[in-house]
């Protein structure tokens, strides 16, 4: 694409200043410019105006290819470099081990402090339902609940106490089956 700057002359006291005008052209062909003092020239000065043409430059822009230039390594150099390329993969995965050693020893801590509360949690239960199996044990209770229901204490009479046991009596109370319908 082509680009043409056309300057044009403006009287402003004893100097005249140019102002730059950039016009672009379409397609690589820059475009016709007409000479702008002509325009402007009668609400300026005519005779100025009509002594001096417009100056107008072309510049044009190259695009260029570099995609076919190859730039030579020293094998040298190439080899220094995939040794501190090497070296450096080797210094940030020791970093980034590091890293993740120092984030999961935090992680680590965190769930111990979180299993040491529901430790305490749990041993506070466990000395409730202790509590609460003692008091469900108290013979006290038991005679009250009993006394609630009916139940008297047997007599002494009622009541046979075993001291020794033949093989023959045990024998015969491990054949018993239990009471089933069939």
């Amino acid at each position: 694409m082509a680009t043409a700057f056309q300057w044009r002359e403006v009287p402003g006291g004893d100097e005249f200043l140019r102002e730059p005008r950039v016009v672009r052209g379409q397609g690589g062909v820059p475009q016709r410019l007409k000479p702008e003092v002509a325009k402007t020239a009668p609400r300026l000065h005519r005779k100025f105006s009509l002594h001096k043409p417009a100056m107008v430059e072309f510049h044009t822009v190259k695009r260029i290819d570099n995609s076919r230039l190859v730039r030579h390594m020293e094998p040298v150099k190439l080899k220094n470099y995939y040794k501190t390329a090497a070296l450096g993969g080797i210094v940030a995965m020791f970093f980034m081990l590091y890293i993740y050693q120092h984030f999961r020893c935090i992680d680590l801590s965190f769930q111990l402090e979180d299993l040491k509360g529901k430790q305490t949690q749990a041993m506070a239960l466990n000395g409730q339902l202790k509590l609460k199996i003692e008091t469900w044990r108290n013979p006290g209770r038991i005679n009250q609940i009993a006394h609630q229901l009916g139940l008297q204490r047997p007599d002494p009479s009622q009541v046979l106490e075993y001291s020794n046991f033949d093989g023959s009596q045990v024998e015969a109370a491990r054949l018993v089956r239990p009471n089933r319908a069939p």
